[in-house]
């Protein structure tokens, strides 16, 4: 007798024996019990997750020789006549080779004869979708009103091409992707039938490489078994199929995390020399990068991590080390780096090159920790330096400024009255606590940075004074755009309520508009200066500007 692969011989006969659709197959076991199937029937669903196999569960459900039951015996002669294709009652049609609206046509003719054997005719359709406009046309009439104990199932993968004059005609279950913990149950019922012994890494290779579809894993698992016989190594499996290791993903992680670019060149050299898919290795380890930003976020992931490529001790371990916009930084550039090694004739160096920025990648701050310590650092400088310090200490060398442009003051704005509470009290004196100028009209910046047509006209404002319960603001370019973006009402009164934020207080708001935009350095005739003073350097907001962004002085540009 003919070699018969696993994936057939470990086929479903039951509904209790398909894996992973529990919700399909107990809607059909009642359906089927209470006499309430559909006659036209559309399973969805990824390849190889069961579609064609419940239909033919169905087929035989029907047709057993107890009667209609959901649990067919599978040993009468319509159960094995269903099961192995010979039943003239369930014929099943390969949409993809029978396009024609001819064949459809042939099909339709036989609808019309009663069943020879059982009880219902079921007519399987294998990838619907494939079917021609013509077909389905045919198909029409016959799915809204077909003869008595006539049963269509049609199966997809694509179920959007489905035209919707068809789908409404049909009762859709949709089968889904299968976990790995439910794939590797069903590997290891399979190993200890068949007499094969296999470590859990090596399964666990063969879940994850399935990619959710349990034909898949079979078909693996049977190749794994005709080349490495009846031991089943994780390492063996791994380079059989090309897959990628945990440890080597571990080591890949840790060339990065310890900033080793050697070492990770040393890797994928290694890699490269065994005959590794460099382009798998990379999804693989993105992959893994993806497990670590998981942990980071969710200590106790449960199903998030279902088929982790790495123990969950380990991946912690390496998590803790990472922060999330490092790790985040990490994917991108790996999914980058991966789509371009698709068209590349040469992807390891692609690979190399991403390997090397990501062991070069010094701490990733967040945006907000950013802002945050900007704020911080311009509360610790006075609002504004006095003429005197100006002149003795210029951030940048060349000719004294010009003369500041004469300004006029606009009407005030006076902020509304709290909602609740009593007002306060007026005084010249600033409240304790209260943040300087500077570092206030930044927090009330940043609450406003997310509606970016104020945000922009915002970057046109800076603050001079905070006398009493009085700020002024000079507005540097006072064009008409900015003029009536300041002075529209609900601009007023978004500026008002996150000034009031900021500084813990209602604020009474004052603009100076300038008289016209300053001219460009070009029309004014600025000429570059001598370079600027060493005291430069050693100017604190200098000294704190390179601390803050890890930076060195590249050139000095003189204004």
């Amino acid at each position: 007798m003919p070699y018969q692969v696993i994936a057939r011989r470990w086929r479903p006969q039951a509904f209790d024996e398909v894996v992973g659709q529990r919700n399909v197959t107990e809607t059909l076991k009642n359906a089927i019990a209470t006499d309430r199937l559909a006659h036209a029937l559309l399973f969805a669903g990824p390849r190889g997750v069961g579609k064609t196999t419940t239909a033919r569960i169905v087929a035989k459900a029907l047709n057993c020789d107890r009667g209609a039951t959901p649990a067919p015996c599978g040993r009468c002669g319509a159960c094995e006549e269903i099961a192995t294709g010979r039943s003239v009652d369930c014929l099943e049609v390969d949409a993809a080779s029978n396009t024609q609206v001819e064949k459809t046509r042939d099909l339709l003719e036989t609808v019309q004869y009663a069943p020879t054997r059982g009880r219902h005719k079921v007519y399987i359709i294998d990838e619907a979708h494939m079917l021609s406009t013509s077909s389905f046309n045919a198909l029409l009439k016959t799915l809204e009103e077909p003869p008595p104990r006539v049963v269509f199932i049609l199966a997809t993968t694509e179920p959007h091409r489905i035209p919707a004059t068809i789908h409404s005609r049909c009762q859709r279950h949709d089968f889904r992707l299968l976990g790995s913990a439910e794939i590797l149950g069903r590997l290891r019922e399979i190993v200890t039938a068949e007499g094969v012994t296999a470590d859990e890494g090596a399964l666990s290779l063969l879940a994850r490489a399935a990619c959710g579809s349990l034909r898949d894993a079979q078909s693996l698992l049977d190749q794994a078994i005709a080349s490495l016989g009846t031991s089943l190594e994780a390492g063996r499996v791994a380079d059989l199929l090309g897959l990628v290791q945990a440890d080597v993903l571990v080591e890949a992680t840790e060339t990065i995390l310890t900033r080793d670019a050697a070492r990770a060149i040393r890797l994928v050299d290694r890699l490269a020399s065994h005959g590794q898919d460099l382009r798998q290795f990379t999804l693989e380890l993105t992959g893994h990068l993806r497990d670590l930003a998981i942990l980071r976020l969710c200590p106790e992931p449960g199903p998030l991590l279902d088929g982790a490529r790495v123990g969950l001790d380990v991946a912690r371990r390496q998590a803790e080390r990472a922060t999330l916009p490092e790790l985040e930084l990490m994917i991108k550039t790996l999914q980058q780096a991966e789509g371009e090694m698709r068209r590349a004739t040469q992807p390891r160096f692609l690979l190399e090159m991403a390997l090397i920025r990501l062991a070069e990648i010094r701490h990733v701050q967040g945006l907000g920790e950013i802002l945050g310590r900007l704020v911080a650092l311009e509360a610790r400088f006075p609002a504004g330096p006095s003429a005197t310090a100006t002149a003795e200490l210029p951030l940048f060398g060349g000719s004294p400024a010009a003369p500041e442009r004469p300004t006029r003051p606009m009407q005030a704005v006076e902020t509304p009255p709290p909602s609740a509470g009593g007002r306060p009290s007026p005084g010249p004196a600033v409240p304790d606590g209260t943040p300087t100028v500077d570092a206030g009209w930044a927090a009330t910046v940043g609450r406003l940075r997310g509606r970016k047509r104020l945000a922009s006209v915002l970057s046109e404002v800076r603050p001079v004074s905070l006398e009493a319960d009085t700020l002024t603001l000079e507005v540097r370019n006072g064009n008409a755009f900015v003029r009536d973006t300041l002075e529209d009402p609900e601009t007023r009164r978004l500026i008002a309520d996150a000034a009031a934020e900021s500084f813990g207080r209602r604020l009474r708001i004052e603009y100076r508009f300038a008289a016209a935009p300053p001219p460009r350095l070009e029309a004014a005739g600025v000429r570059s200066a001598a370079p600027a003073s060493p005291r430069v350097r050693e100017h604190p907001l200098v000294r704190e500007a390179l601390s803050l962004f890890g930076g060195t002085i590249v050139r000095e540009v003189s204004a």
